[in-house]
């Protein structure tokens, strides 16, 4: 299910490289280069970057409702609970899309360095 939400969250997301064909040395391989320039920024592995935030939020917003709950008298457990799984949730969005950024910026950065103009 997580997989399925994350592909369509992707899907939604993707836009494509804008690049200025005057200004730019070879414009004619800007596939290839883009693709190669693609292949290197799935380094960054977003299941890691997700599980990595998930787990950060996780762990703050469980602390954070455990501390609320003991002041307001509401049973620790319970909110606790609650606090660790929106924080996971969010969390794990959060981890993906952070990932995306990073990939974005890897392609972009890879392409200038190739002598193309990145617009967008």
């Amino acid at each position: 299910m997580l997989k399925i939400l994350f592909l369509l969250l992707l899907t939604g997301c993707a836009n494509k490289i804008i690049i200025d064909p005057k200004f730019s040395t070879t414009p004619g391989n800007i596939y290839l280069d883009q693709m190669e320039c693609e292949r290197i920024s799935e380094e960054v592995h977003v299941p890691t970057e997700m599980a990595k935030s998930a787990a950060i939020q996780g762990a703050a917003s469980a602390l954070l409702s455990a501390w609320i709950a003991s002041k307001t008298g509401m049973p620790v457990n319970n909110a606790a609970g609650a606090g660790l799984a929106s924080g996971a949730i969010v969390g794990s969005g959060s981890g993906a899309w952070s990932a995306y950024q990073r990939r974005q910026a890897i392609v972009k950065t890879c392409l200038n360095g190739r002598g193309y103009k990145v617009l967008e």
